[in-house]
């Protein structure tokens, strides 16, 4: 008798997403059918241009902005080094002096060391025991030479929401030239995001983690800011950014995102449901605890199991079918202490034990019971093996 198929659980959402049907469905039809060049001059090029420009004023619409202020990139990570990189280059004369907070993600974090390394000066804002920032040590790290100061939206391991809006305003209490950007991957699609009410100046998006495909995404740069591209040639968003454009993946970002913000209280409210059972499933089990802060971006739940390595944990867990991360994915497979639970004063202990869980609007109540009761019996054996 041939044994069932097991039924995979994935609540690594955080990693990345899958791509929703009907997402699907656009980027094959612009591959396959509507494929034209959008810089060829012939009816096909222009078709393809309309579609780029329709995508190009949904995603500004998404984030209040102009859409001129929108370029389209790859994903986060470029987004995040053009930013860095791009506008700290532009305004070396002016100054050299950049801020990051201590838990950004890999693409900022060590993009802010290699500029440190090339002669750039660099500040790392602290984070508190729930990961947030504070806009009073911000307020005295800025200098007159200050360029820049960059700060995630939602961070990607503990999902702690931080106070943007706040750190915008002490910039300009203060008097300060310095943009802010913000690493808002985590957060585009599930937290409503107005770069003008909350004084973004610079602002970064990744598809796939919204359920479109990979190699997608956009930066949004405010009428005025300056900035070196990091890719020349062909001069394709109006020379921001060369390269033919990826209009199937930007015209399924787009469909994407505007799913996402039409749904977005439905879709937030199904991820709270699914968190709250998982935990409920959890309560039983003794000795875990939640890194992150109660009122956090409930997509992303990181908990420490005492006495538990998360590496054993997590390959105990993926037999029975059950996807989690134990932080970043970018930084997965690389042997060392997870950075954001590091710089919250998290014991060595409690970092090894960690394991992140991440939801999305497909996962349902019932995969939480089930991975509830996965981790338990998980939990439990290892303990007693380790007894």
């Amino acid at each position: 008798m041939s044994k069932q198929p097991m039924q995979e659980i994935y609540f690594d959402n955080s990693a990345t997403t899958p791509v929703l049907p009907e997402v699907a469905e656009t980027a094959v039809r612009l591959m396959c059918e509507d494929f034209g060049n959008p810089s060829a001059l012939y009816r096909r090029g222009v078709a393809a241009e309309k579609l780029l420009q329709q995508a190009r004023v949904t995603l500004a619409r998404s984030i209040n902005a102009r859409p001129e202020e929108i370029i389209f990139t790859s994903g986060g990570t470029e987004s995040n080094n053009t930013v860095l990189r791009g506008v700290m280059q532009a305004a070396k004369r002016r100054g050299k002096h950049l801020i990051i907070s201590a838990v950004e993600h890999p693409s900022v974090l060590q993009t802010a060391e290699a500029l440190r390394d090339e002669g750039f000066e660099l500040d790392m804002l602290p984070v508190d025991d729930k990961c947030r920032v504070s806009p009073a040590a911000l307020q005295e790290l800025l200098r007159p030479d200050t360029v820049l100061v960059s700060v995630m939206l939602v961070n990607n391991e503990v999902g702690t929401i931080q106070p943007v809006a706040e750190l915008a305003r002490v910039i300009r209490a203060a008097g300060s030239q310095a943009l802010l950007h913000v690493d808002a991957v985590q957060a585009y699609g599930k937290l409503p995001v107005d770069v003008r009410a909350m004084g973004i100046d610079l602002l970064s998006v990744s598809g796939h983690k919204l359920h479109a495909p990979k190699g997608t995404g956009f930066m949004y740069a405010a009428k005025g800011v300056r900035w070196l591209p990091l890719l020349t040639g062909g001069g394709q968003e109006s020379n921001r950014r060369s390269g033919t454009e990826n209009t199937p993946g930007i015209c399924a970002l787009g469909q994407a995102a505007e799913l996402a913000h039409r749904h977005m209280a439905e879709r937030q409210s199904r991820v709270t449901a699914v968190r709250q059972h998982l935990l409920a499933g959890l309560a039983g089990l003794p000795d875990w605890q939640i890194n992150g802060p109660e009122d956090g971006l409930p997509n992303v739940l990181n908990i420490s199991f005492g006495g538990i390595k998360s590496e054993v944990l997590l390959h105990m867990l993926e037999t029975e079918g059950l996807c989690v991360s134990s932080g970043s994915a970018c930084a997965a497979k690389k042997d060392k202490l997870s950075h954001v639970l590091t710089a919250m004063g998290c014991p060595r202990s409690r970092i090894e034990g960690a394991i992140r869980f991440s939801f999305s609007c497909l996962n349902t109540e019932d995969e939480a019971d089930a991975a509830a009761g996965i981790v338990c019996r998980a939990v439990s054996e290892l303990r007693e093996l380790l007894r």
